[in-house]
């Protein structure tokens, strides 16, 4: 059984409502014509407008049962899965099928491709009527019969019923979508992150077997395991994995972490407490190390120690992927590792550093200009200075960034 979603893209849904769709359903694949960093894609084949593109899920190339999800879905804890299959009771009208949320065993979904795929084109402008109604109209001949998700699970509709304290799953049908809902998801982003170590040492602890004499040798201020390696030797404040799966220990890596820490993690999978929706290289899965470098300069750091990391024994591929991270980290990096020495400097705890400068690029690549000029709508602060309200002053927007998200501040 695979859980799926479709994107297709040029309307209301981005990838970045697939990542949170994926954080609620773990090991959600997605059927997409443009990448999802953090969520595993298969690429739509035909190109067919809006929720026909559903129709993919039933090609043949895509094996077993499917368990289907709409975009605009949440997914509060997952019901039980049926044994076959399930489609939803329309809200309005209980005489016909919805197809937001469906199990579609392998064998019905074989139908519906081999009727579909004869003539698509002329079953997408059969599937205009109110009696015939998109997707759902071509699928519910095949699913009459089916289970409905009302009677098996505790299934609502946000319009017709809000939110239920019941709820195992609401469904959002339209207007409006679920990040219009204020306070619905908390998810953090790694955004919340950027610069919040500002001018601290930050520490990236690997798995190699020099990591214990690398730590005795270090003064940081912040440390970041990645994996969950290090442990032993120095608590960390942030966990770091790229990875789905630990494959030392053979278990899912957000398991794994939760196993051994209770530091938040940062990470582009469902497991993490700070989603990490974009990195140098994205979507491509860049080694976590060499990762976390690169999210220690967003997050502030002055100098990035790279502890316990010998390059998997001086592999020329790590070292390539350190060359090509570099060239994106615009502070310190020092390292340990004789062959990550041809990339970075050797760390010594002796050495002086100027004053930190947050890196220009660190607004460039969360897109926005460095310097804006707020009015206080009430009072506040800043580090070392008061803010009144009416006040005008030009300022950096990573500097305001809370104070304009719970508007304290606008920008003028």
């Amino acid at each position: 059984m695979v859980s799926l979603c479709v994107l297709r893209s040029g309307g209301d849904f981005k990838p970045e409502h697939v990542q949170l769709l994926a954080r609620q359903v773990k090991g959600l694949v997605c059927l997409s014509d443009v990448p999802v960093p953090g969520v595993q894609t298969i690429p739509l084949q035909y190109g067919w407008p809006g929720w026909f593109s559903k129709l993919e899920m039933c090609r043949p190339d895509i094996k077993g049962d499917v368990f289907y999800l709409d975009l605009d879905t949440v997914v509060h804890s997952l019901p039980e899965m049926p044994k076959g299959d399930t489609v939803l009771r329309d809200f309005y009208y209980p005489q016909r099928v919805g197809s937001g949320l469906m199990y579609l065993t392998e064998e019905t979904r074989k139908k519906i491709w081999a009727k579909w795929i004869q003539a698509p084109e002329r079953h997408m402008r059969e599937c205009v009527t109110s009696e015939k109604w998109g997707d759902q109209g071509f699928i519910e001949e095949f699913v009459q019969h089916a289970t409905r998700w009302q009677d098996i699970a505790k299934v609502y509709s946000y319009k017709a019923h809000g939110f239920r304290a019941d709820a195992q799953i609401t469904c959002f049908h339209g207007k409006p979508r679920p990040w219009d809902i204020k306070g619905l998801y908390t998810m953090n982003t790694f955004n919340d992150l950027v610069l919040k170590h500002k001018g601290q040492r930050i520490c990236i602890m690997g798995g190699a077997p020099s990591l214990e004499e690398d730590l005795k040798k270090v003064k940081a201020d912040v440390y970041i395991s990645t994996n969950g390696h290090g442990l032993e030797f120095q608590d960390a404040d942030y966990l770091f994995a790229m990875d789905e799966t630990n494959r030392h220990h053979q278990m899912p890596m957000g398991e794994y972490l939760r196993s051994v820490s209770s530091a938040p993690i940062i990470s582009p999978r469902g497991y993490a407490d700070y989603a990490l929706t974009k990195w140098p290289q994205a979507p491509r899965d860049v080694l976590s190390g060499m990762t976390a470098a690169w999210a220690a300069m967003m997050m502030g750091a002055s100098v990035v120690i790279l502890a316990g990391m010998d390059a998997y024994e001086g592999d020329p591929g790590y070292v390539d992927e350190a060359q090509k991270m570099a060239r994106d980290i615009h502070v310190p990096v020092r390292v340990f590792s004789d062959a990550l020495q041809q990339v970075w400097t050797k760390y010594d705890g002796r050495e002086k550093f100027k004053d930190y400068e947050p890196p220009s690029v660190i607004d460039t690549w969360l897109g926005v200009d460095g310097e804006i000029e707020i009015e206080v709508l009430r009072n506040t602060s800043l580090p070392g200075r008061p803010l009144i309200k009416g006040e005008r002053l030009k300022v950096l927007r990573h500097d305001v960034r809370r104070l304009l998200k719970h508007r304290m501040v606008k920008e003028v």
